[in-house]
């Protein structure tokens, strides 16, 4: 399937010499869900912004169904923009609000009814269109927004932080009610967020961003079960994943640099860490807390178990996150044992089939290049066939 948005090479630097965004590159093909991540300042607003034709693009190329778009203007680039604080007219009802885009356009009052009315229906407006916005709720308020932009019919959507406004309950209402509103359109949505959870509940892709630069780019799972290096991998989850400073063994074990606790590494990660020459070397092992257990059984199973000083417990209800220490490295565990708390010395045993090397000094996972471009061919393959 043809990329639908693409950018090449995409820079922004301002007029004080700052660089926001550095070298973006992205292909996004029809109907995606892209999300764009991190943390505030990270570039991913400015990102939004350009393909918007909000922001100037200082060099690279934006290209939207086949068209260099740099040197468009907004209105021409067929895409519509949903922004963070709603930008309704407070003097207009829902069905005007949901009008004006075409009104100004000049579209016939028989199409823009229709127009209006098809995406009250999808959005669960059409009670509430002769209402003002100050009478919505944030929700129905956000949807108004969102409606907005539906009556356009563009090829790609535009969400800037959109969910931000919104309580707890009502974002995780509103996520469900984008996911399906993505699945109706079937139309390409780009969307802006700081809320990890709202990458990995939405997105077919996420693009992880820091400091101005794409960290990473792939399917959710993807992107928890390997991520590509230590910033992902504590941004992406909750809890974040462990990270503990071990020293490869030529015995195939990781020895704690702040202490003389050791885990055996699997064969397979000891093979690799021989071949790229880090036995001897100091490297940071992350590992999720979900893979870390306290219970007889598990203990049994994976060995690897270390005496960790448990400081207290979070009971989440479906599971529990026990905080500790082993050594000075803070550990976190994430375990279904709901019935007590654990506090003092606990044995906790680490699953390390799970565990992936990150190199100190570049932060990268450590990988076989050669293996590991094979793997991610084989996944894309897998997923163009799922789509097929």
């Amino acid at each position: 399937m043809a990329a639908e948005v693409i950018l090449n090479n995409v820079n922004k630097i301002y007029p004080n010499g700052v660089q926001a965004v550095f070298d973006f590159n992205i292909e996004i093909e029809h109907g995606e869900f892209i999300v764009l991540c991190g943390p505030s300042g990270c570039g991913k607003s400015t990102t939004l912004r350009m393909i918007a034709g909000l922001e100037d693009i200082s060099s690279g190329d934006l290209i939207i169904n086949g068209k260099r778009c740099n040197d468009e203007a907004p209105r021409d680039r067929d895409i519509a923009m949903v922004f963070q604080n709603y930008a309704l007219y407070g003097n207009m009802t829902v069905y005007q609000n949901l009008a004006f885009s075409l009104m100004i356009r000049n579209y016939d009052t028989d199409e823009i009814h229709v127009r209006v009315m098809e995406a009250a229906e999808i959005l669960g407006l059409v009670p509430y269109l002769n209402r003002l916005p100050k009478q919505l709720s944030g929700g129905q308020r956000q949807r108004v927004a969102v409606g907005r932009s539906i009556v356009r019919r563009p090829i790609c959507y535009l969400l800037d932080e959109p969910l931000s406004n919104l309580d707890a309950k009502l974002r995780g209402s509103m996520r469900k009610e984008l996911s399906l509103l993505h699945h109706k359109l079937g139309t390409t949505f780009i969307y802006v967020t700081h809320d990890q959870i709202e990458a990995l509940t939405l997105a077919s892709r996420i693009v992880v961003m820091s400091a101005g630069r794409v960290q990473q780019i792939a399917t959710p799972k993807e992107m928890f079960d390997n991520p590509s290096n230590l910033f992902v991998a504590t941004f992406i989850g909750t809890p974040p994943m462990n990270l503990i400073n071990v020293v490869v063994q030529a015995d195939g074990y990781a020895k704690l640099v702040d202490s003389n606790n050791k885990l055996k590494i699997s064969d397979e990660k000891f093979e690799l860490l021989k071949k790229l020459d880090y036995v001897g070397k100091e490297v940071v092992i992350g590992i999720r807390p979900e893979y870390l257990y306290v219970d007889n059984e598990s203990k049994k199973l994976f060995g690897n178990v270390l005496n960790m000083d448990a400081e207290y417990t979070e009971q989440l209800g479906a599971y529990n996150l026990v905080y500790g220490t082993i050594g000075t490295t803070d550990v976190i565990a994430k375990i279904d044992d709901r019935d007590g708390s654990h506090e003092g010395k606990v044995d906790v045993s680490f699953d390390m089939s799970h565990a992936h090397f990150y190199d100190k000094d570049t932060t990268n996972r450590i990988v076989d290049e050669e293996a590991e471009a094979a793997r991610l061919a084989a996944l894309a393959k897998h997923d163009e066939d799922d789509e097929d």
